[in-house]
């Protein structure tokens, strides 16, 4: 079965160019060009990972990060962003992200750390052995 990606991303040459390469490593991508609609969303697609511009339209990428981290504590969030200061990358995690990727970026970079995410938060919990 298919992994979902919920990408969100208003820059649109750059929308098709991530949403091509990711469909084409065999994922399912639910591309959204500005941040409102984003919880309803989630709700309806079950996306197994997302991947957020910061500097959206309407709501920025930090707000929905925290949006969906309280709704959702084990979703891997994927900041993919021009903000490149430590402060930016602080907040970016502070507000839910898994992982922050600053712009420009490689789809190499980027597949690989799409994959690490899912194999880190998407595995199942392992019970404690008994002593």
């Amino acid at each position: 079965m298919k992994k979902k990606i919920l990408y969100v991303e208003d820059e649109p040459f750059l929308a098709r160019i991530v949403k091509e390469t990711l469909e084409l490593k065999e994922y399912h991508v639910l591309h959204l060009s500005e941040g409102s609609g984003v919880t309803e969303s989630i709700h309806r697609f079950e996306p197994d990972i997302c991947i957020l511009d910061v500097m959206l339209p309407h709501i920025d990428g930090y707000t929905l990060g925290s949006m969906i981290r309280k709704t959702y504590p084990r979703l891997p969030i994927i900041f993919l962003t021009a903000k490149t200061q430590t402060e930016d990358v602080v907040k970016g995690f502070s507000s839910g992200g898994t992982d922050y990727l600053k712009k420009p970026f490689s789809m190499e970079e980027l597949m690989v750390r799409v994959e690490n995410q899912l194999r880190l938060y998407g595995a199942p919990e392992v019970a404690a052995l008994p002593a």
